[in-house]
C-alpha cells in the first residue's frame, strides 16, 4: 500500500509550496511530521485555514477506516476536496510523513 499511496501523495507534493500548510499543533510542518489515522487525529491547515490535509474516519462494512484527504476546515461540513486511493483507504494507525526527498517510491 505504501507504493500506491506514494503515486496519490505525488499530486500534493505540488499543492505544499501553493498553500504553505502548517501542522495544527505548532504552526509550522517540519521535515518527519508525521500524522495517524485515528478518529481524533491531528490535520495540518493552509496558511489561510481554509483547506486542511490529514486522514478522516469513513465506516464500510462495519469498519472505520480512513481517507487521506483534503477538505474544507472553515465550514461545517468539511467537504472532501480530494483523497489518495479511495478504492483501499487506509487502517486505523497508517501514517504519513513530510520527507526531504521527491521521489514517492
Amino acid at each position: 500500500m505504501v507504493s500506491s499511496l506514494g503515486i496519490f501523495l505525488f499530486p500534493l507534493s505540488l499543492l505544499l509550496p501553493i498553500y504553505s500548510l502548517a501542522q495544527t499543533t505548532n504552526g509550522n510542518i517540519t521535515i518527519g511530521a508525521s500524522l495517524f489515522a485515528a478518529e481524533n487525529s491531528s490535520s495540518w491547515l493552509s496558511a489561510s485555514g481554509d483547506f486542511a490535509f490529514g486522514f478522516r474516519p469513513i465506516e464500510i462494512d462495519q469498519d472505520i477506516l480512513f481517507l487521506l484527504c483534503i477538505w474544507y476546515a472553515k465550514i461545517p461540513d468539511k467537504t472532501i476536496v480530494w483523497y489518495a486511493n479511495g478504492d483501499l483507504p487506509a487502517q486505523r494507525e497508517s501514517k504519513v510523513s513530510l520527507t526531504a526527498g521527491t521521489n514517492p517510491h
